[in-house]
């Protein structure tokens, strides 16, 4: 049966809906006309429902760290786009989607357990600054999110959040005032004009009815932040064709269009699993990109100042595009690039930039530059000569290139048929980055130059080498780190025996190994991979080795050598099997820890208080608010129970998940009342207080009934004993219900039974 309300699918397609509407009247309505009003006003919902379900997925991801790159890459894809459709309206300021950044950012640093408080309210109180700096929306997203986080109802979080709405308009509306005398600001602001501001309130009505449910996942997590760069072009696009079209704004598009593909090749690279190539390709291909970005600068530039400027971002870039290529070289064809090299090109792009930088009082890059307004049909840039650090330069990067494919066919010839794919995926790219330059040596085309077009080109081969043809590389690494938090070791080769990864464990039992050298000069390894033993004796422990063909892509590429330290194999069964002993949700043992525990100690005739806990009224919170109520009032008593056991160190109590809400504990040795009464009503107590923190204060309580052991009471069946207790806690718990719950009853043994036994 469909639940009723507004899931999470439906409510971010109310805010892309608002957004589209807002950004359409910012680009083709007059502001201040009735129809923008409403338009501008219909998009307040936007920022709300965005905030909200930032607070939301903060709430529920298991990889936080991810959850930030994705969103910090998302938001550098989209800044083109917006600045492209907003032009001056926002100067330096940034988009929404690095507002939510920001957002996520001030929330994880508020969850952050390890930092204390004053290094928290620090960072906080930076990403503010940051937002009041460069944000879109300033302050606005990192306090409405804040606000849904930490409103415990949704009642609280609306009176929280019209609250900080006013503040923020009872700061702005003077200001704007101020300015409107002062001039201090560039925003040139009326107060009717920021009352609209005011229809961020508005958004509270469809979150109010939010059903918690995720919907039909339409278009998948990421359309979002596809959407959101898209729909600027689209809109960019169709502002363009309504005022026409010239060939300098063409050119310019087709630029643009060249870097939102590079950004999304990066932003895809960026979100394959982590490793050494990975790390590799994501270095250059943000240099390629910033590359593209200041050429993009260079041919909107119209004075020489400015592509003076551009033209020393690119020098930037390429510097550090040719410290990429030799990192892609080495870590895609497993090929150990001594320091050296990597030294060379840094001292050598250090003093170009240097040059680049100082050209116009010692001319050793340029001899001039100027804007050359007739050799085509807009203006572009002319360099009028070149000096001896430009030529310096280009002799770094065709030896760069020169060095690349002599290490490519080196490889080729001792490589299998994948490895040689990936050869030839590089070759392609290197030779796409070259292909603008030759077809201006040869006159194919004008003195326009098109070196960012084939940018993202290149930058398609090389995530096509990564991510289709480096599958070894990310799974095996995955596999490093693994086990590098672990006991067990690894070591990784190819067909002819070069190393291509190693844990800590390794070097510790082999010695100092190196990636790509040839594992057969130390003689174990050779002999483990050989199969000439199966276990190594090394400071009193014993290890097994295990030899693997590793298959990739359908082919045998090479060989794992995995090491377990038999000790700590078992240590690990051992932890398996306190696992399988414990509840999953509350990390309570299970019931049926719990009774096997009860049977050792009542066969051994210890005494104890048993207690019988059960929530009250458990079906109405998970009927009225859902079973992810139901989960957090379970965890809570776990949390209470563990809180105070920690503040009576001195004593033992055993504790199991019987089923549903009901739990045992077992106070050992312990069989006076007013103990007893102590400890239950600290925990009823303690279990309301941890409600509390939960948001869902007074939906539950504590009931408990008890039943006191005498050892001498117990019969010669254990079981029985068990049983027998566990039906009188029952009934004393069925007592407690019935005087109103939350409290506690003991049982009382009927008077004409008081001489007999169990």
């Amino acid at each position: 049966m469909k639940q009723k309300g507004l899931d999470r699918t439906q409510l971010k397609l109310l805010a892309i809906l608002a957004m589209v509407v807002d950004h359409t009247a910012w680009g083709f309505v007059d502001f201040m006309t009735p129809l923008g009003q409403i338009m501008h006003l219909f998009g307040r919902l936007t920022l709300p429902i965005m905030c909200f379900f930032i607070a939301e997925g903060f709430r529920h991801t298991t990889d936080l760290k991810r959850y930030l790159y994705r969103m910090m890459a998302f938001a550098i894809a989209a800044v083109i786009p917006f600045y492209l459709f907003f032009h001056e309206e926002y100067g330096y300021r940034q988009n929404i989607i690095f507002d939510l950044t920001l957002a996520l950012a001030a929330l994880a640093v508020c969850e952050h357990k390890t930092w204390n408080r004053a290094v928290r309210a620090l960072l906080v109180t930076l990403l503010f600054l940051v937002s009041l700096s460069v944000g879109g929306w300033v302050i606005m997203p990192i306090l409405y999110t804040l606000v849904f986080y930490y409103g415990k109802s949704f009642r609280q979080k609306v009176i929280l959040f019209i609250g900080a709405t006013c503040l923020l308009q009872a700061i702005l509306l003077p200001l704007i005032v101020l300015n409107e005398r002062f001039h201090f600001s560039h925003y040139n602001w009326t107060v009717p004009e920021r009352l609209y501001l005011f229809g961020f309130i508005f958004a509270l009505i469809p979150l109010a009815f939010y059903n918690g449910k995720k919907g039909s996942g339409f278009g998948g997590r990421y359309f979002f932040y596809i959407f959101y760069p898209a729909h600027f072009l689209v809109l960019v696009t169709i502002r363009q064709f309504l005022t026409g079209f010239t060939a300098q704004q063409i050119y310019i598009q087709l630029h643009v269009v060249a870097l939102f593909i590079g950004l999304a090749l990066l932003i895809y690279v960026i979100l394959q699993p982590t490793s050494r190539a990975q790390m590799a390709v994501t270095f250059l291909m943000t240099a390629c990109n910033i590359y593209i970005f200041g050429f993009l600068m260079e041919i909107t530039s119209h004075e020489v100042a400015g592509v003076y400027t551009a033209t020393k971002l690119q020098y930037f870039a390429e510097s550090f595009v040719i410290i990429g290529i030799t990192l892609c070289m080495q870590e895609l064809c497993h090929t150990r690039i001594p320091y050296p090299v990597y030294v060379v090109e840094v001292v050598i792009t250090s003093i170009v930039m240097y040059c680049m930088f100082t050209w116009e009082e010692n001319h050793l890059m340029y001899t001039g530059i100027s804007i050359n307004t007739t050799d085509s049909s807009f203006p572009h840039m002319q360099i009028e000569g070149y000096g001896p650090a430009f030529y310096l330069f280009l002799t770094l990067f065709a030896s760069v290139c020169v060095m690349s494919v002599g290490i490519g066919i080196h490889s080729a010839r001792h490589s299998d048929r994948i490895q040689r794919t990936r050869l030839r995926l590089l070759l392609f790219a290197m030779l796409s980055m070259w292909v603008p330059y030759l077809m201006k040596a040869f006159g194919l085309v004008l003195k326009v130059e098109f070196p960012a077009l084939f940018i993202p080109v290149a930058a398609f081969f090389i995530t096509l080498a990564l991510v289709r043809y480096s599958y070894l590389d990310s799974v095996s690494l995955g596999f490093s780190n693994a086990v590098n938090q672990g006991r067990e070791g690894i070591l990784i080769i190819d067909r002819t025996h070069r190393i291509l990864y190693f844990n800590d464990w390794v070097c510790g039992l082999f010695g100092k190994l190196q990636q790509y050298e040839d594992a057969w000069r130390v003689q174990e390894i050779r002999d483990a991979f050989l199969g000439n033993h199966e276990t190594l004796s090394r400071d009193g422990h014993t290890y097994e080795l295990r030899v693997e063909p590793l298959i990739e892509q359908g082919h045998e590429t090479g060989e794992i050598l995995w090491v377990f330290d038999l000790t700590e194999h078992y240590r690990y069964l051992d932890k398996m099997k306190e696992q399988a002993a414990t509840d999953s949700l509350t990390g309570i043992n299970n019931r049926a820890w719990f009774e096997n525990e009860m049977r050792s100690l009542l066969s051994e005739q210890v005494g104890g208080g048993f207690f019988m806990a059960d929530l009250d009224h458990f079906k109405k919170v998970n009927d009225s608010f859902g079973h992810q109520a139901g989960d957090a009032v379970l965890i809570a008593f776990a949390e209470a129970l563990r809180t105070l056991l920690e503040k009576r160190p001195g004593i033992t109590v055993i504790s199991g998940r019987i089923g549903g809400d009901e739990f045992c504990l077992y106070y050992e040795k312990e069989t006076d009342r007013k103990v007893l009464e102590g400890f239950a009503e600290a925990l009823i107590d303690g279990f309301d207080q941890a409600i509390a923190h939960t948001g869902y204060r007074n939906v539950t309580s504590l009931s408990l009934g008890i039943a006191i052991v005498h050892p001498e009471e117990l019969p010669v069946s254990v079981w029985t004993s068990y049983t027998k207790i566990h039906d009188r806690a029952d009934q004393a718990l069925y007592q407690a219900k019935n005087a109103g719950r939350r409290t506690w009853r003991f049982y009382e043994e009927p008077r004409e039974q008081n001489t007999l036994p169990f």
